[in-house]
């Protein structure tokens, strides 16, 4: 086997295996939030850029708005970085099999399986930090100038997703100056250009954060509140986020960067991003994207490729799948630590009939009422699967506070009642004359997810109109 079709049946593999449980369970709230705001296009979102949106409206109008439509962007997403890991090694000086064991650590990946399986930031933004490394490893290794210009606009891309490309661009920047290879490529005028590129493409999302007064810094203010916790299981994190099997992997490939020459700029900057992370508690899986890289220079620091090591990654990755991925029956979720791991499994269960008991609570109120009620939700999660399924239960739109919709609502004037679920009761006492409890919402499955136990509230007489109301209600976290 050659080693272009070795990388390529990796990337197949990871694909197929990405599909194959693509519908599984159902969709993340998340990717029901990203799927509504597809539907509100704008140059920004109060907690996002805003590519993800627009992918998601795109692959809505391609695919019949599926849920495995959806999740087929994150698989081919996981395929392009697996060919692009691949191609890295060989940029790199590795032979055959050990370009087409880089490519199999990438598919085998716990955080990229997990992350590639839904529709998410991540997305775009592991996809766009490992095309952004090859293109600085084919810069760094040719010293052609030219590759400026694609490194900047992959960068514009990288920010119009997620403003995590930044640390990555920052670290680089530091790798340059201190390694006296690199230094004379940052006298380029193809580099300004880059500049000039990436400034342009991220333009649009910064400008309307400015005219918004700033609504993701203030989303990553509540963020911050978790920060000690990020810390303490950072490290433990990264281990098992990459699949244990594969950590000498990658802190090889790290040490091996860190050591060549010519290719201590991209080092720097994993480790740069890395440490930075730790440092300002951020999420475990923010510097993910950085792997790839890591694992394309591990295997040139490996003293010998055998059968054993190639083992060694189909296993870590099948391990892997089973707390990254759907595999297991909904209902083992309740028990065991999978969820402990991995919370995403649990958000992507039972939303359908989370917005069927909201439509029977909603079909419960007299006609006259309905005629003047909004579905008022507590998150975007909750608002999302009601603009998701809700069509078919026959219910109207679902308004929020929480991020981009609140700024979606608010809801009629002429609607001076709600059914609102998810909504803390106190909220609402506050502001209508009359609070009911209508339901509590439970699963049946026993998955202790972020929705089991939200109580379903009727609430009439709204006291002064939504215009003057509606403020109270916008939660940006």
């Amino acid at each position: 086997m050659t080693a272009r079709r070795g990388v390529w049946l990796a990337a197949a593999a990871a694909f197929g295996v990405e599909m194959a449980f693509a519908a599984r369970y159902g969709y993340h709230r998340d990717e029901l939030y990203f799927l509504a705001a597809g539907n509100h296009l704008s140059a920004g979102y109060v907690d996002q850029p805003a590519l993800t949106p627009l992918l998601a409206r795109l692959d809505a109008a391609l695919t019949g708005n599926t849920l495995v439509g959806l999740r087929a962007l994150g698989a081919l997403g996981l395929a392009v970085m697996v060919v692009l890991t691949g191609s890295m090694a060989r940029l790199l000086g590795a032979g055959g099999r050990a370009q087409v064991l880089a490519a199999l650590a990438t598919a085998c990946c716990a955080e990229y399986l997990g992350g590639l399986h839904l529709f998410t930031t991540t997305t775009p933004d592991f996809v766009c930090w490992t095309v952004l490394l090859w293109l600085v490893v084919r810069l760094l290794t040719s010293g052609d100038q030219l590759w400026w210009l694609p490194i900047g606009g992959c960068a514009g891309i990288a920010f119009a997703a997620k403003w995590n490309v930044g640390f990555l661009l920052a670290g680089l920047g530091i790798g340059m100056l201190c390694t006296p290879a690199a230094r004379p490529l940052l006298r380029s005028r193809h580099l300004a250009i880059a500049l000039a590129v990436t400034a342009v493409l991220a333009a649009p999302d910064f400008a309307w954060q400015m005219a918004h007064g700033w609504p993701n810094l203030q989303v990553f203010q509540r963020l911050h509140g978790t920060s000690g916790h990020n810390r303490l299981v950072y490290w433990p994190a990264q281990a098992i986020y990459t699949s244990i099997a594969l950590v000498p992997l990658w802190i090889r490939g790290l040490l091996w960067s860190l050591r060549s020459p010519r290719l201590r700029p991209a080092g720097i900057a994993t480790a740069f991003v890395l440490l930075l992370q730790f440092v300002l508690g951020g999420k475990a899986y923010y510097p993910g994207g950085g792997y790839t890289f890591l694992f394309a220079a591990g295997v040139l620091a490996l003293p010998r490729i055998t059968a054993m090591s190639f083992g060694r990654t189909c296993l870590a990755g099948a391990l892997a799948s089973v707390v990254a991925l759907p595999v297991l029956p909904v209902t083992a979720l309740a028990h065991g630590p999978v969820l402990a791991i991995n919370g995403d499994l649990g958000e992507q269960v039972a939303w359908p009939q989370e917005v069927a008991l909201v439509a029977r609570v909603y079909a419960s109120r007299p006609a006259a009422e309905r005629s003047r009620a909004a579905l008022l939700a507590g998150n975007y999660g909750e608002a999302g699967a009601i603009d998701r399924y809700g069509a078919q239960f026959g219910l109207p739109q679902a308004f929020s506070g929480h991020n981009s919709f609140w700024l979606w609502g608010p809801p009629p004037a002429r609607d001076t009642a709600v059914v609102a679920i998810g909504v803390d009761p106190a909220e609402l006492r506050r502001e209508f004359r009359s609070v009911r409890l209508a339901a509590v919402w439970d699963n049946g499955l026993g998955v202790p997810d972020g929705e089991q136990g939200t109580q379903v509230y009727v609430a009439t007489g709204l006291r002064v109109p939504w215009a003057t109301a509606w403020p109270a209600f916008r939660v940006y976290a």
